[in-house]
């Protein structure tokens, strides 16, 4: 008897464990059901209330909308500004990373420190937006690798273009002699702004006086201390601290009647002659849809930090009334810009705004992708190609399928492939080169084309200017940089008086740069001389006939036929023990001492993003080309060395990269 009993006490037992299980279960079930379903609770973090920053914002904003994402309907949405106090900046990352908010967006460098090192528990998904070079920030991020970084962490770097802001001033001002800069050391993108603008300065021989200040209520009395030195222009860089305070730069400036130019639009708006920097909606929009991506279960580990500066120009022409200085701009300066400030008020160049990439097509898209031979340069350019139109959001398979086609470097084979292009009605054509692109606008006037690897597409019968051309036809640039070459050239080599290089008549881009060339060495005190090739078998010849013409060093122009045949070229340098500069990235590897170049594996990249504006319903004919803006300085010291080629210090300093 005392057996059943401990047994149906034993029984009951189990019961009220296994009810008290199933309570438990229910209620946890619950509470993650809740977790599971509640709405993304999201932080918006910028530094101080500024124009910049403020467009930034909007653009964030305006890419969780288009997303379908609306506060308070399916997401929870705080913004938060510190109003340029840095402590205050500190308190909020605190706030906003202990485990409220699952997703941080922020604007600036200021706040993107602070929530960094706020963050490091990694409670809060961090993505950032507005950072000048987030590789010198202190966030844990690399240069060298942009895939590695904090698994919570990632965004969009945007370094403004500090050389085209000096070049463009030197353009509109060829005596300019002085600029004058207040900046923060505090700020790390200032610092690096600042850097780059110091070596810039260098090399246009340009003296770069600067002022620092602690706070934005010393930048009027550091401005009026660069205009009694002798600045003869005020230049304002990525600098929140002076920024804030641009209407005292600008009176400064005023006063002594000479110019305000900046990094920074549209702060032309407040007086300066001309901003050259980026679209600040733009690069929020880019920085939002990274954020929408990551609240639909992308991984931040998953993405790269990128470098991106969607360009933006403002032109103040008012500004010019009163220098002491014949300051003037440019007509291809105004067609340029984006913003136009003068007598009739301020215009803006209307331009379509881009579907959200966020956005799928209406329909799978057949792309026939063209090329002319099959260089190093074109490989750069279509991997950069598929690159951009991943990150535009299209899934091969999906959203496109892409046909290529090589002609092997046959013009009968080219207009062959253009035909069958034709004729099976591609939705798409993207030609790589120059040649491509003369042959498919020749071929095909009622398909769109978006072409790359494309250095001037006027020459080729695409347009009359990069705003008006055919209307089926759009793409990216990638010009060689003839004049920062020769400056370059001078700097390494001063007393270089002939520079050699071998030229494609029969390449209509070939004969443009040669003649490009000549005009930017000229203007330099450089003579550029050229031996012609007709073909592959004549470049062993052409080269080994250039280095008999008294030349102190070669500089390779970039076309399809020496790019396959570079070789040759390099033998012939080496056994004159001349060096070689070249525009083209692949070469620093296969010979050239100095490289100098568009970035191509960028350009195709941009060309992908301009394709993927066509593909969601904008007309090739409302997309102006467009210059890939990226250049990179790369230095083969082991080649420099073997040709007695001393290279300065202030030179290897800034190269993008070294190879040993």
């Amino acid at each position: 008897m005392t057996f059943w009993l401990a047994l149906k006490r034993l029984a009951r037992g189990f019961i009220f464990i296994a009810l008290a299980s199933s309570v438990l279960l229910l209620s946890d079930w619950n509470q993650r059901k809740t977790d599971a379903g509640r709405m993304p609770r999201v932080a918006v973090l910028q530094h101080a209330s500024m124009e910049l920053l403020d467009e930034t914002v909007q653009g964030m904003l305006d890419a969780l909308t288009d997303a379908g994402y609306h506060d308070g309907q399916n997401i929870v949405l705080t913004r938060f500004n510190a109003e340029n106090d840095l402590p205050t900046d500190n308190a909020i990352a605190k706030e906003i990373t202990d485990g409220k908010f699952d997703l941080v967006l922020t604007a600036s460098t200021l706040s993107t420190q602070a929530v960094a090192n706020a963050n490091k528990a990694g409670k809060a998904i961090h993505v950032f937006g507005a950072v000048a070079d987030p590789f010198s920030a202190g966030i844990g991020v690399r240069r060298e690798a942009p895939m590695d970084h904090p698994p919570h962490l990632v965004g969009i770097g945007t370094f403004m273009p500090v050389a085209a802001n000096f070049e463009l001033a030197r353009r509109m001002f060829p005596g300019l002699k002085t600029v004058g800069v207040a900046w923060n050391p505090a700020e790390s993108n200032s610092r690096a702004f600042t850097v780059k603008a110091r070596e810039v300065c260098e090399m246009l021989g340009i003296e770069l006086l600067e002022a620092t200040v602690e706070n934005s209520s010393g930048v009027g009395e550091a401005a009026n201390s660069l205009v009694s030195r002798g600045a003869q222009a005020l230049w304002i860089g990525g600098d929140v601290t002076v920024l804030v305070a641009a209407d005292a730069v600008v009176a400064a400036a005023k006063k002594a009647r000479i110019p305000v130019f900046t990094l920074t639009p549209p702060t032309a708006k407040r007086g300066a002659l001309f901003d050259l920097g980026a679209d600040f909606t733009t690069i929020g929009r880019q920085t939002g849809e990274l954020a929408v991506k990551i609240l639909r279960g992308a991984s931040p580990a998953g993405f790269a930090i990128e470098d991106r500066v969607p360009e933006r120009l403002v032109v103040n022409r008012l500004a010019l009334a009163g220098l002491k200085d014949p300051w003037r701009v440019p007509d291809d300066v105004i067609a340029r810009a984006d913003t136009l400030i003068d007598e009739a008020g301020t215009r803006e160049k209307v331009t379509p705004k881009s579907p959200s990439t966020n956005i799928a097509p209406a329909k799978q898209w057949q792309l026939s992708a063209v090329t002319y031979n099959e260089s190093p340069a074109t490989e750069e350019a279509q991997k950069g190609f598929i690159e951009g139109l991943h990150e535009a959001g299209l899934m091969e398979g999906r959203d496109y399928v892409i046909k290529w086609r090589s002609a092997q470097g046959d013009m009968a084979t080219l207009n062959g492939i253009m035909d069958a292009v034709r004729t099976e009605r591609a939705d798409l054509v993207i030609p790589f080169s120059t040649p491509t692109l003369q042959t498919a606008v020749k071929k095909i006037q009622s398909i769109p084309i978006v072409f790359a690897l494309v250095g001037d597409a006027i020459i080729a019968g695409a347009g009359r200017t990069n705003e008006d051309h055919l209307p089926n036809v759009t793409g990216a640039l990638i010009i060689s940089p003839f004049e920062e070459m020769t400056a370059l050239l001078r700097e390494v080599r001063p007393n270089a008086r002939r520079c050699g290089t071998v030229f494609t008549p029969a390449e209509v881009n070939s004969a443009y740069y040669f003649d490009v060339f000549k005009e930017s060495g000229r203007k330099s005190g450089v003579e550029i001389v050229g031996v012609a090739a007709t073909g592959s078998s004549d470049v062993s010849d052409a080269a080994l006939a250039l280095m008999s013409r008294n030349i102190d060093v070669v500089c390779q122009i970039s076309d399809n036929l020496t790019a396959a045949t570079f070789t040759p070229i390099v033998q012939a340098a080496q056994r004159a023990r001349l060096p070689i500069f070249s525009f083209s990235s692949i070469q620093a590897k296969e010979g050239a001492s100095i490289v100098l170049a568009r970035d191509f594996r960028d350009g195709g990249r941009e060309s992908a993003l301009m394709a993927a504006r066509v593909i969601r319903g904008e007309k090739p004919s409302s997309i102006p080309f467009k210059l890939t803006t990226r250049i990179r300085l790369i230095i083969n010291r082991k080649e420099a060395r073997m040709n007695g080629l001393v290279i300065p210090p202030s030179v290897l300093k800034r190269a993008d990269e070294l190879i040993d």
